[in-house]
């Protein structure tokens, strides 16, 4: 092999490592594909602020949140804005809110401003105990 060769095949292994990576990454951004499923237990530390009202937790891409009005909530991280992973609860105006760009959303998941006009995806809750769980 020349060196020529050499700088074509390595360039095109390090092109394809690049697509990889950037395959990965970008998937990092997107709202969970298929169902959502998953438990929380609110007597872990790391859980723990949900048993406060109007506190929220991050856990696998969903804002958990525990409302202002005694209820559990949850809802994507990702803002259906631009697609930022800023989406918080706003326990001031009991609330979805994407510290991005303002976008704002019900906690049913309907825009409440232009910005969040596309709405937001809003999973179920079921508390037993102090197991939370979180599905589609």
């Amino acid at each position: 092999m020349n060196r020529r060769e050499f700088i074509e095949k390595a360039g095109m292994g390090a092109a394809f490592a690049l697509a990889i990576a950037c395959t990965q990454s970008c998937s990092e951004s997107t709202a969970p594909s298929g169902p959502v499923d998953f438990t929380l237990d609110l007597s872990q530390a790391a859980y723990a602020k949900l048993l406060t009202k109007g506190n929220y937790v991050v856990a696998n891409s969903c804002v958990v949140a525990y409302g202002v009005d005694g209820n559990y909530y949850a809802a994507t991280v990702i803002c259906s804005h631009e697609g930022e992973r800023q989406v918080i609860y706003d326990y001031t105006n009991d609330n979805y809110y994407c510290t991005a760009h303002g976008a704002r959303y019900s906690k049913t998941g309907a825009g409440m401003n232009s910005t969040g006009k596309n709405g937001l995806t809003v999973y179920k809750t079921q508390l037993t105990g102090t197991t939370l769980r979180v599905y589609s």
